[in-house]
Formats: C-alpha cells, structure tokens, sequence
C-alpha cells in the first residue's frame, strides 16, 4: 500500500468524521425577535420552538416550550436568582455570582450548566455542561436575531438559556442608549 493511498484513505476518513460530527451531532436553532424592537423571541430548530416573551420591565415572563407553558420569574428586584417553572415546579434555576461578570449557574433536576460570555467585548455566549455545549451567538454586531449552535439534550435547558443570555444583551442595550 502507497503513501499516496494511505494520504487518500485518510483524507476520506477525516472528511467523513468531519461531516458526521458538524451534520448529526451539531444542532442550529434560529432566534429571531417577534418584531423590530421587541425582547420577544421565536425560536425553531428541527424538531423543536419555543416563544419567549418578556413580561413589562422586570426580568421575568414566559416560554412557550413545544407547546407546554413555562414561567420565568426573579427572586427578588436585587437578586441575582432566577427559576423556570413548569406545573408549578421549579425545573430549573439560574445563579449570577458576580453583579459585574456576564454568568449564570444554572441548576435542574438532572444536570447543572453553566452560561458565560465567551470574551469581554463579544455578546457571543457559551452555555456548558455535563449535558449540553453550545454556543449563542448574534448573527451580526447590529442585529438580536442570534443562532444557537452545538449539541443538547433537554431543550427546556436550552431555551431557559437563552432567555438569560436575552436578559443580558437587554441590560448591556438600556444601560448604552
């Protein structure tokens, strides 16, 4: 067997591995707001949507998930604690430890996450965990339509996710205007 063949068959295993790993692993959701300067948010896959809405001025509101209705409510005006619920129990909650970092803790029945900027100046964020690796990011620097990129398993987590990424780019664009 030549170099040369064994250059060509591991070029095609590469290539094959390579499109396994960007083409079954790797979902995309699209968000896109539900007008041109509503918090309010659709989001859709393949097999998933979801509505987000926000609810008057206070971080809190409502996710439409795959048809089921959650809440998003936050402990207290100063707190830095928020919590999914769905049939009037917590799924979900999320912790910000710092006032002044851009990260939440996030906490659920059968995994734990967590959601942080990728760098200090981008609004691109990355949500991680024993259970979920993706990456919310705007499509470009003068829009909120974002994409969602990466592999998950409880969409619920996934949404919850972006809403506190929405929560963040919210407070970055009241506190600039």
């Amino acid at each position: 067997m030549g170099t040369k063949h064994r250059y060509e068959s591991c070029k095609i295993a590469f290539n094959l591995a390579r499109f396994v790993y960007l083409h079954v692993t790797q979902q995309m959701i699209r968000c896109t707001p539900k007008g041109i300067c509503s918090w309010n948010f659709a989001i859709s896959g393949e097999s998933h949507s979801a509505n987000l809405e926000f609810q008057g001025i206070r971080e809190r509101g409502k996710l439409i998930i795959d048809n089921e209705s959650f809440e998003v409510t936050k402990l207290g005006v100063f707190s830095g604690t928020w919590t999914l619920t769905g049939n009037d129990s917590p799924i979900y909650t999320a912790h910000k430890p710092s006032a002044f970092t851009r990260a939440f803790q996030i906490t659920g029945p059968s995994c734990s996450a967590q959601l942080a900027a990728e760098s200090a100046l981008s609004r691109t964020m990355k949500l991680t965990g024993n259970a979920i690796r993706c990456t919310i990011a705007p499509d470009h620097c003068f829009t909120r339509r974002a994409t969602i990129t990466g592999t998950w398993e409880d969409f619920r987590l996934l949404s919850f996710g972006f809403w506190l990424t929405l929560v963040t780019w919210r407070r970055a664009t009241n506190k600039s205007g």
